[in-house]
């Protein structure tokens, strides 16, 4: 019968019934104002189930009372389902196992997490609206990476200066990824903040598949082209090559852009550097061996303490690890000494030929020397993977670096007689005696620095040019080739009461021209004469972070406050976009290895972002619910 037609006979039926009761007089009007008696929401399916079986139709008014109160509980019941995946997601949890009903998530929804409605909900309801579905959880998965990422961009757009940080790595089924992060100042935090926002799956390693990947993700993001400061990436050739790499293809269209090196890589490329000396690199070479010779059996394991292997990405575990393999040598030795004599053919060759190079009087006092100063960097190695880590930071720990080493050079024959007296304590404990080796007489290929003493000789074969090639490298890797940015660190009263009022101003004229910021000019003999007021001590001044300047800034100074949001947008490190490689083998496992991209992406979201999960839960998960139902369906759920 159609709707129309039925919906007029049952008004007139109920016309005819109530005009009977106003005849008779009996019975009293408590219903709405046709005579009806209002029905509960709690009997509302009741209701439904016996129109279904009797022969009579309901009312519509009651059908729309079901269909709303319908509508509200599976809202409720979409609600504890994401509850479930955004835990999954939050915790590194497959949601999904072997067959298709199992896993973490199926689980969760068995138990009914504490909630009975969605238990019944599920041994009830419909087989087409389960909301369980393989698409169902990707499409949850995604809006819950698309709302994070919303608000970060929405915070990013709001900054007047932002840059772009990436870096290549490749996931468990052999994918090229491009992580992505972003760098602002956020004003309603008053903090600087790095933020992760997604992956880009890479079809080639190409200068301009890469750029154009990130051109796309700035584009699609809205992201305006003049607030961008900067590009963070590594040294390769690909990233920054002079021509045709990726930060040339993008400084054609973000003309306001530098490249930065991270400083991270560059500090450790000062340690590769040093590695080129034949003697520091065969010593590597031996502990990495030695390590790994080691850590194949959980027997030779057990013989020495708890040797960590030179991690290449966790650069700070590269220091560690030399530092601990010096600590324990004296078990080291005494462990492949045994192992010489005992197990099998493969273990007593291998572990006495390392054994006779770990013993040589050169490879005990370069261990001991790469160990002294592996322990001064790995401080500064943490210190440049923080956040909040800008540029005059980093030149300050940098120069702290620099000054140490430059004493240690003019303090050389103190500082060799403490290493070599270390060393000799060592040497002392695995039995062996620091003696020179034999010197040829005529020098081809072999170093013979001239020397009179064994102190003289490790001196100047080992210590001299380690020393050397470290300052060096310093110097290089970490000169100023930014001169727009480096000038910005002028602004900074640490640098700035160094140099004279009118200095100033001719340093200022890179940036001020550079970023066309000509209002600026007005203001630095006032930004000059604060700071010198105040005559701080010079301990003090270099504490003040770069957003402490923008608070102090914030009325008086519009320009110069401007140039500052610059400078602490300028990206540091690439640590952000590092740190979600160690998220990115967690989520996509051999077991997970055929995930597609926009999973991928929104539970790597959730894992790195678990934090503002859980301070905004609430916000989240109706935000992520609106964007669910406002999507067509068959299930009007708006």
């Amino acid at each position: 019968m159609d709707i129309r037609n039925w919906f007029q006979k049952d008004r007139k039926s109920l016309k005819r019934k109530k005009d009977q009761d106003d005849s008779s007089g009996s019975g009293s009007n408590d219903g709405d104002e046709d005579g009806t008696q209002l029905t509960e929401p709690s009997d509302l399916e009741s209701i439904m189930e016996q129109g279904s079986s009797n022969s009579s139709p309901v009312h519509v008014d009651v059908q729309l009372q079901s269909g709303h109160q319908r509508m509200i509980e599976e809202k409720q019941i979409l609600l504890s389902i994401i509850y479930c995946i955004i835990f999954c997601g939050t915790h590194d949890l497959p949601l999904r196992g072997k067959e298709g009903d199992e896993g973490v998530f199926f689980g969760l929804l068995r138990t009914g997490c504490g909630d009975e409605k969605l238990k019944s909900y599920l041994d009830r309801c419909r087989k087409n609206a389960v909301y369980t579905s393989p698409k169902i959880q990707n499409e949850i998965i995604r809006l819950c990476g698309e709302v994070v990422k919303e608000r970060i961009i929405e915070d990013c757009k709001q900054a007047k200066a932002y840059s772009v940080i990436a870096d290549e790595t490749a996931d468990i089924a052999g994918k090229e990824q491009l992580p992505i992060g972003l760098r602002f100042y956020d004003e309603s935090q008053k903090k600087i903040r790095e933020e992760f926002v997604g992956y880009v799956e890479l079809k080639s390693q190409e200068a301009p598949t890469i750029a154009s990947a990130i051109q796309s993700f700035l584009v699609d993001q809205n992201l305006p082209a003049e607030n961008c400061v900067g590009f963070g990436f590594d040294g390769c050739s690909t990233m920054a090559g002079k021509e045709g790499s990726v930060q040339a293809i993008l400084k054609k269209k973000y003309s306001k852009s530098l490249f930065f090196h991270c400083s991270s890589h560059k500090l450790n490329l000062v340690v590769n550097d040093a590695s080129t000396l034949p003697e520091i690199r065969n010593i590597i070479a031996t502990v990495q061996d030695t390590i790994s010779f080691f850590s194949e059996s959980s027997a030779r394991r057990n013989l020495v303490p708890n040797l960590s292997r030179l991690c290449e990405t966790r650069r700070s575990e590269k220091y560690k690890s030399i530092r601990n393999f010096s600590e324990s040598f004296h078990e080291i030795v005494n462990a492949l000494e045994h192992l010489s004599v005992e197990g099998n053919y493969a273990t007593r060759t291998s572990a006495h030929l390392l054994h006779c190079v770990v013993t040589k009087p050169s490879f005990i006092v370069g261990l001991v020397m790469i160990a002294e100063y592996a322990a001064i960097l790995e401080p500064a190695a943490n210190v440049l993977q923080g956040k909040n880590m800008d540029l005059i930071r980093v030149r300050k720990h940098i120069g702290l670096i620099l000054d140490l080493i430059k004493t240690h050079q003019q303090e050389i024959e103190h500082v060799s007689d403490e290493l070599l007296k270390k060393a000799h304590d060592i040497a002392e404990k695995v039995g062996v005696e620091l003696s020179v080796p034999r010197i040829s007489q005529k020098q081809i290929r072999t170093g013979n620095p001239p020397s009179e003493t064994a102190i003289e000789y490790w001196r100047r074969s080992l210590i001299i040019p380690y020393l050397d090639s470290l300052t060096l490298s310093l110097n290089v890797r970490f000169s100023h080739e930014n001169t727009p940015a480096f000038a910005l660190s002028h602004l900074h009263p640490s640098y700035m009461l160094k140099m004279a009022s009118r200095d100033l101003e001719k340093n200022a004229k890179p940036f001020m021209e550079f970023y066309e910021l000509g209002d600026i000019a007005a203001e630095l003999k006032l930004w000059y004469n604060l700071w010198k007021e105040k005559d701080l001590a010079a301990d003090t001044l270099q504490d003040i972070e770069v957003a402490a300047l923008l608070e102090e800034a914030n009325i008086f100074f519009p320009a110069t406050r401007h140039a500052l949001l610059i400078l602490s947008a300028f990206p540091s490190t690439t640590a952000t976009v590092e740190r979600s490689f160690s998220t990115l083998r967690r989520v996509k496992t051999w077991l997970r290895s055929t995930m597609g991209e926009e999973r991928l992406t929104g539970l790597c979201l959730m894992s790195v972002h678990r934090k503002f999960f859980k301070e905004n839960q609430d916000w989240i998960e109706l935000k992520v619910l609106n964007k669910f139902c406002s999507n067509p369906r068959k299930t009007i759920l708006v």
